[in-house]
């Protein structure tokens, strides 16, 4: 009995080691490195800030973890695909300037949560997303594109952003 124990033990053991040592020198790795700073230069076009937007809203923003890219049932966080005219719509009736309404619902998205939906996108510009001043402003091109016309541009945008996150600095932030 103490003998048949001893072996299963030895078999265990040894079946681990062996498995670990190909995993560790056969499998392929995958090596984890931080997303790259997309740096913004002045005078971009409207369309390449809308396109270097559309990379960060599906890359490093992780937007899409929340966001579908069209309208569907149980969805937690409104829709890509038409969030322009909902956030134009938004900013209309809370009586906001549709550029201002844009930044705050990226640097302090508790300020107003669309109806059906819960507080939950924290503010990118603080990690673990950490967006920088120009990558805020293609995001928000981008998300403006979706069905509204685009009001923001690098680098003229710049002081409506950072008016935002003052704001949001002064609330305390999430």
């Amino acid at each position: 009995m103490k003998g048949g124990v001893l072996k299963l033990l030895t078999v265990v053991v040894g079946l681990n080691i062996f498995f670990a040592y190909i995993g560790l020198y056969f499998l392929p790795q995958s090596e984890s490195r931080p997303p790259k700073e997309t740096k913004i230069e002045k005078g971009i076009s409207q369309d390449d800030l809308i396109a270097v937007g559309e990379q960060i809203v599906f890359s490093k923003g992780q937007c899409m973890v929340c966001h579908p890219v069209k309208t569907e049932v149980g969805m937690r966080a409104p829709a890509i695909s038409t969030i322009g005219v909902e956030m134009e719509k938004s900013a209309k009736e809370r009586n906001m300037k549709f550029e201002s309404y844009v930044f705050e619902a990226l640097v302090n998205p508790s300020a107003y949560i669309q109806k059906g939906f819960e507080n939950m996108m924290p503010p990118i510009h603080k990690p673990p997303t950490s967006l920088n001043d120009g990558e805020l402003i293609a995001v928000a091109a981008y998300l403006q594109s979706r069905g509204a016309k685009v009001s923001v541009s690098y680098p003229e945008s710049v002081p409506v952003l950072k008016e935002q996150i003052d704001i949001e600095a002064k609330k305390g932030g999430k």
